[in-house]
C-alpha cells in the first residue's frame, strides 16, 4: 500500500519535509510545529498497485489553537516490535516525541 494525504482538494498533496511526514508503515501524518497555514481538511489518499486500485478517506479537520491555547508536557511513546533485517539490508525506524 501507498499512503499521501490531500489538504481541502484534490490533487493538493502533502508533500513531506521538515514539518510533514507520511510514514508508509501505517498511513499517519504527522506534522511538527502546527502552523496557522495548516488549517484545513485532510484526506489520506491509499493506493494499491499490485490491484490498481485507490480509495479517499473521509476529510478531517484540523483547526490549530494560538500558541496560549495550553501547553503539554514532554510525552515520548515507544512501541518497538520485533524488527528483522537481512544482513547488509537497510531498516527504517520510526521514533516521534511530542510535545512542547
Amino acid at each position: 500500500l501507498s499512503y499521501r494525504w490531500l489538504l481541502n482538494e484534490f490533487p493538493v498533496f502533502i508533500v513531506s519535509d521538515k514539518r510533514r511526514f507520511v510514514s508508509q508503515t501505517n498511513g499517519n501524518l504527522y506534522i511538527a510545529n502546527v502552523e496557522a497555514s495548516d488549517k484545513g481538511n485532510y484526506s489520506c489518499f491509499v493506493s494499491s498497485p499490485s490491484i490498481t486500485k485507490s480509495v479517499f478517506s473521509k476529510f478531517i479537520p484540523l483547526i490549530p489553537q494560538s500558541d496560549r491555547a495550553k501547553v503539554y508536557p514532554a510525552d515520548i511513546k515507544v512501541k518497538f516490535k520485533d524488527t528483522y533485517a537481512l544482513l547488509g539490508q537497510n531498516v527504517t525506524l520510526e521514533c516521534f516525541a511530542l510535545g512542547k
